[in-house]
């Protein structure tokens, strides 16, 4: 995803003189108690989104005064949220700009996203501010009473991606125990459950089918993000990624790694082609056990 951002409309003379051009604008309103105007430019994956929401409470405590636009590949998000003024304007004229896109490999992404809007590190985690968490959908979930859960098996590497046999084995011993299961994913990303969304959903659909589930077992994912910021309980998994650099100590995530040697590859900085096993592993998460992610699933279950 190489999306030009907002500056590289322009060529380098003219970013230049626009930038200066704002910078002098922000100058002037502030000292004349006018109300500037943010820009923070997203517009990236689904989870990288996600994971930079608590940034625009940050800015609104800065700035309490300020007007907070967003560019953003994922309108949903935004959604009746307090601390942004506009989603995707038709015609920004920013007095402040931040790119907030990708972070190294090797930093707390909030923490990176704090840096570059020039704000403390948030002590929140990411979340939707939905006043409607209703859809059709939810009518299609199973019935019964017993714990409705998720599972979200979808990743955009297949090495973070668990077996798809484990998830099918997940789902019997989950139903097994009284629970309802259904999967949220993108097209072509089923495990074959038989209540499936995959590919069904916009990014709101699919936050609030999360937000119904008691407990969330998700890859590392953009809906492992969504889980969360629906309020979900959340089982990961995790291979060539290190939570610690993600989601940081959120108590509400079951976080369950592959137990290699060589579990956080891609933040260490040994994989060097995105998603692609350095040492020829097939099946990064395959020694993650049916019956480790049911446990996990229990105890966010609060049922030991």
């Amino acid at each position: 995803m190489n999306e030009a951002t907002f500056y590289e409309q322009w060529g380098p003379v003219a970013r230049r003189v626009l930038r200066a051009g704002h910078f002098a604008r922000f100058v002037a309103k502030t000292s004349l108690g006018l109300r500037p105007s943010l820009l923070v430019e997203l517009r990236w994956r689904l989870g990288d989104e996600i994971m930079a929401l608590p940034i625009f409470e940050a800015l609104r405590r800065k700035w309490p005064h300020a007007r907070v636009e967003v560019l953003t590949n994922q309108p949903d998000l935004f959604m009746d949220h307090p601390f942004v003024d506009a989603v995707n304007p038709a015609a920004p004229s920013p007095d402040v700009y931040y790119l907030l896109r990708g972070a190294p490999h090797d930093v707390h992404r909030l923490t990176h996203y704090a840096r570059e809007a020039e704000v403390p590190v948030p002590d929140a985690r990411p979340r939707l501010y939905y006043q409607d968490w209703s859809s059709p959908l939810l009518h299609e979930l199973p019935e019964g009473d017993g714990p409705l859960i998720a599972i979200a098996p979808g990743a955009s590497w297949s090495t973070k991606r668990w077996p798809a046999d484990s998830w099918r084995s997940l789902a019997r011993e989950l139903e097994a125990r009284g629970c309802r299961v259904f999967e949220v994913c993108g097209a072509g990303e089923s495990v074959g459950l038989a209540c499936s969304f995959a590919g069904r959903t916009t990014v709101r659909e699919a936050a609030v089918l999360l937000h119904a589930a008691q407990a969330v077992v998700a890859s590392d994912s953009g809906l492992m993000h969504l889980a969360r910021a629906a309020d979900a309980p959340v089982v990961a998994l995790f291979g060539p990624t290190d939570p610690a650099l993600l989601i940081g100590d959120d108590g509400g995530v079951q976080r369950l790694g592959n137990g290699r040697a060589c579990a956080g590859c891609w933040n260490a900085g040994r994989m060097r082609t995105p998603g692609q096993c350095p040492i020829g592993e097939p099946d990064c998460l395959s020694t993650i056990s049916v019956e480790q992610v049911a446990g996990r699933v229990w105890t966010a279950l609060g049922r030991g």
